[in-house]
């Protein structure tokens, strides 16, 4: 399965898209402690907290988590990026 890696810093759209993509990893980095917040059109699909000057690695697998439409993220902090892996 082919897949696209896709990077935000700060709070923002990520993915847009008119049908449904599956995220199968995720890299997360902040420089203050905090939650992300990984969305879609429907609500909140994964939450997870990284530590001040920390980083989170979260692989998924081929079934990924589905979503659909629009991919939005909340960082901690406007010096907090994500990098989705997108099959």
């Amino acid at each position: 399965m082919a897949s696209n890696a896709r990077f935000r810093q700060g709070d923002g759209v990520i993915v847009t898209t008119q049908g449904s993509s599956r995220i199968l990893a995720i890299h997360a980095y902040s420089t203050v402690l905090g939650t992300f917040d990984i969305a879609d059109s429907t609500g909140s699909k994964i939450k997870f907290q990284v530590p001040a000057s920390g980083q989170a690695d979260i692989f998924i697998g081929e079934l990924g988590i589905k979503c659909d439409s629009t991919i939005s993220v909340s960082t901690p902090g406007a010096n907090g990026g994500v990098t989705l892996f997108i099959g």
